[in-house]
């Protein structure tokens, strides 16, 4: 009789865990790497405020997901690092309702990282032509940044020389940062929110506005996704002003209008607080004499004390 009872029980204990299974929902979102930070925190929210919903990422360099999603046909939502990557995927059908004036939580603008002390003294896009300079270039075939890095240098008409000084070919951008840290390069072109993940080891140059990139980064529901309405609800979320504050507190742009050419460089200083922030924040995570402040930081103020007290465990 007992034996049996453990049995009912064991079995009434499989049916329990495989109805929570059954129950949960795991969405999968393709997402360009450089967007961990402030994605995982989304993730994290949004799970938070949908315990029954599980959103799992495949973070890659942008280049890779059409390949990718063509061949798996599955996913649920698309938010690469370029809109060039999602307009890709809209022309093969994957996504049918994406709205380019709508779908845009957040941008990604271009700085220039130097390894902490700017040992080569890189103040300007023209530096990476000088003689001797390691410049560290992203792969354009596996990372939107290496696109931007050919648009900016051919731009400034020294494409040629930066390709001398390319001691670097990444295929992701966190590769760049990595060289940076370590002093592998003397400087580099990044977005904003990857600079803000090594305040402690690099300085950031802001870069004029001319040659400064701003770049749209869309959110799209693919049209093979296992759950629509779930994944509806995070598109939402992510595009809310909640939303947005999670990407602007990581070094995004979130202005609903930033003012570019037609290459997508911009045209006036609309981003020019945001690099100030991101300037002061390398400063105050050096020394801890700098006064840290919504006035100083902006936005940044719970990463500049969490690399404060990193730096202190390290130390």
């Amino acid at each position: 009789m007992l034996r049996k009872t453990i049995l009912w029980a064991g079995l009434l204990s499989l049916v329990i865990v495989g109805g929570a299974w059954a129950d949960s929902k795991e969405m999968l979102f393709h997402a360009g790497v450089g967007q961990r930070a402030a994605l995982n925190e989304v993730k994290a929210v949004f799970e938070k405020e949908h315990p029954d919903i599980k959103v799992n990422f495949s973070y890659k360099g942008s280049g890779y997901f059409i390949a990718d999603i063509t061949r798996s046909k599955q996913g649920d939502l698309f938010m690469p690092g370029e809109e060039f990557y999602l307009l890709q995927a809209v022309e093969r059908g994957f996504i049918n309702d994406y709205d380019p004036k709508t779908d845009i939580p957040a941008y990604f603008v271009t700085v220039i990282i130097t390894p902490k002390g700017n040992p080569a003294n890189i103040t300007k896009i023209e530096d990476f032509a000088r003689p001797g300079i390691r410049v560290g270039l992203g792969n354009p075939r596996a990372c939107a940044i290496g696109i931007w890095h050919q648009k900016t240098f051919k731009k400034a008409g020294i494409w040629d020389k930066v390709v001398k000084n390319a001691t670097l070919s990444a295929k992701c951008i966190p590769e760049l940062g990595n060289a940076a840290q370590h002093r592998a390069i003397d400087a580099a072109i990044v977005w904003s929110t990857n600079a803000v993940l090594y305040l402690r080891d690099i300085e950031v140059i802001p870069i004029e506005h001319k040659y400064r990139g701003i770049v749209r980064l869309p959110v799209g529901l693919l049209k093979f996704a296992r759950y629509t309405e779930e994944a509806k609800m995070l598109k939402e979320f992510i595009l809310s002003d909640r939303g947005r504050l999670i990407f602007h507190r990581h070094a995004y742009a979130v202005n609903s209008d930033i003012p570019v050419d037609k290459d997508s460089f911009a045209l006036d200083g609309t981003t020019d607080q945001d690099m100030t922030y991101l300037v002061n924040a390398a400063k105050a995570v050096k020394d801890e004499s700098f006064k840290v402040s919504p006035e100083t930081v902006g936005d940044l103020v719970d990463e500049v004390m969490r690399q404060r007290k990193t730096k202190r465990a390290g130390s």
